[in-house]
């Protein structure tokens, strides 16, 4: 993993290769000068913004509270409640450093970063499948069982597509991301629709074993499947999808897949901005700093129900600005 970043050159379609419940360590938060209105935190990225050593400490100690190891009775204990989803102490300590991220993480910044979407323009333009939508494609796939398959109908995935549910079309989204847990592994698809392409988005896409290569052919169907379900006007033999794996940059370490794909959420969309890359190569501090901006930018959200029980039990409360 390079330590440095490297500068993005000008923005060009990238080079690919084709292969076979749904509902942000440190310095990147901003927060406002009062108690009562902190702002909403910032993407995850560090080198946005600038906190002084006084912010930057209280910082760390509130990403300590809420990342250091749980008691058995504090395990179910909430840190952040909003937008139907919440994290518990089990939960937060996936994001201390080096920890592997819980399936309710990915699922909760995936959710949020929708809802500041429609909140900064209005509406979602990339829309983020919960984790449980790939759960269902691989158990309902077996994919060593190709005579037990079943296509699916408009009621078994209904609750994950249609726009009496989301409140928008995912079919008029640019990207359509689907964070995937695989044999203890984070990787993520992004379908286009309006290119009717599958892009596989995998930070050990180098080492894919037989079973993940048949889970993203697996995949495919089940995203051509989704096509003919969204726009009645197609049929299987016309919602023909093209499969191709994106080459990202690769995690040097078994434990930050989850890092990788909360980046992929937030920041890839097939342009290549760093040299010959869609996405750019982080260092170990970066990761750390990624894992400290989600974790103290989910406590600190205005919509986190807890969120002055939690700051005032961390001892940070009137202390952030």
């Amino acid at each position: 993993m390079a330590s440095k970043r490297k500068k993005p050159s000008r923005s060009r379609r990238a080079p690919t290769h084709a292969s076979l419940p749904e509902n942000w360590t440190s310095d990147a938060l901003q927060t406002s000068s009062t108690d009562t209105a902190l702002r909403a935190p910032v993407p995850l990225d560090p080198s946005s913004t600038r906190q002084g050593k006084t912010s930057l400490s209280t910082l760390n100690k509130l990403y300590y509270f809420c990342t250091r190891r749980p008691k058995p009775h504090e395990e179910s204990s909430v840190l952040v409640r909003m937008f139907g989803f919440y994290l518990t102490r089990k939960d937060t300590y996936s994001l201390r450093p080096k920890g592997w991220l819980s399936l309710m993480v990915i699922l909760a910044a995936g959710k949020m970063m929708m809802e500041d979407e429609k909140e900064r323009i209005g509406v979602v333009t990339r829309h983020i499948f919960s984790p449980l939508f790939m759960n269902k494609v691989i158990c309902e796939s077996n994919l060593c069982k190709e005579h037990s398959y079943k296509p699916w109908r408009i009621e078994d995935v209904s609750q994950f597509i249609l726009r009496n549910r989301l409140g928008y079309n995912i079919s008029q989204c640019k990207l359509v991301f689907a964070p995937t847990l695989f044999e203890e592994h984070w990787s993520c698809f992004a379908f286009e629709p309006i290119n009717k392409t599958l892009y596989v988005l995998d930070s050990m896409c180098n080492k894919l074993s037989t079973s993940k290569k048949n889970l993203d052919n697996a995949t495919k169907l089940r995203f051509e499947e989704l096509l003919v379900l969204l726009y009645p006007n197609l049929t299987k033999e016309n919602a023909t999808i093209t499969l191709v794996h994106v080459d990202v940059p690769m995690q040097s370490n078994i434990h930050d897949c989850g890092i990788y794909v909360l980046k992929y959420l937030e920041t890839w969309d097939g342009s290549i901005k760093w040299q010959d890359k869609t996405m750019p190569d982080y260092s170990y501090k970066e990761i750390l700093e990624f894992r400290q901006s989600l974790m103290c930018g989910l406590v600190q959200h205005p919509k986190n129900e807890v969120r002055e029980e939690i700051l005032k039990q961390a001892g940070v409360w009137g202390k952030l600005r």
